[in-house]
């Protein structure tokens, strides 16, 4: 195996410099600096639909997305990068960001979603209303069947996927304040 088919096999790992909404910056660790790494990272990013721009700083090693916050979200564009071998280890402060997990799951899910569409769908609200649908036809079809799979379970299941999938909301973060 060549080198350079090593090189592109091989995961390179940044840190999370900054994120704010729209715009991602990721500092490549030191090993994965080279020129044309870098250059090939922003024109596989550039070639992307709802990047707007891409700025890359072999010096540096930072690489700055300017992206469509609708059409990826966070989660979405950390999964931009991991499809390019660019894993994004830790933040600034010391924390992880959302990288997996069923949440993360479903965030790319409405992202590939639009992307092949054109449609903007939120699974978070989808999901559980789908739950609800199905409870209410249980219980207008079958009554509340205590004695088997009762359709108030299906309202139950709807109301705790809702909550978890909307884990911070932002009238209750101020509360704890």
């Amino acid at each position: 195996m060549n080198e350079k088919k090593l090189e592109r096999t091989r995961r390179h790992r940044a840190q999370l410099a900054s994120l704010v909404r729209g715009r991602l910056r990721v500092k490549l660790h030191p090993e994965s600096r080279a020129p044309h790494l870098m250059e090939e990272i922003q024109r596989r990013l550039q070639s992307r639909e709802g990047i707007h721009e891409v700025r890359v700083n072999p010096l540096t090693g930072s690489v700055t997305v300017n992206y469509d916050h609708e059409r990826y979200g966070t989660t979405g564009i950390l999964g931009l990068l991991e499809d390019l071998d660019v894993i994004v280890e830790s933040t600034v402060a010391g924390e992880h960001p959302p990288t997996g997990g069923f949440i993360a799951a479903i965030d790319d899910l409405n992202a590939r979603i639009y992307g092949a569409t054109g449609v903007p769908v939120d699974l978070k609200i989808a999901m559980p209303l789908t739950f609800v649908a199905a409870g209410i036809w249980s219980i207008g079809k079958k009554g509340l069947m205590i004695e088997a799979l009762p359709g108030w379970l299906f309202l139950w299941l709807a109301f705790d996927m809702f909550v978890k999938l909307h884990p911070s909301h932002p009238g209750l973060d101020m509360a704890r304040d």
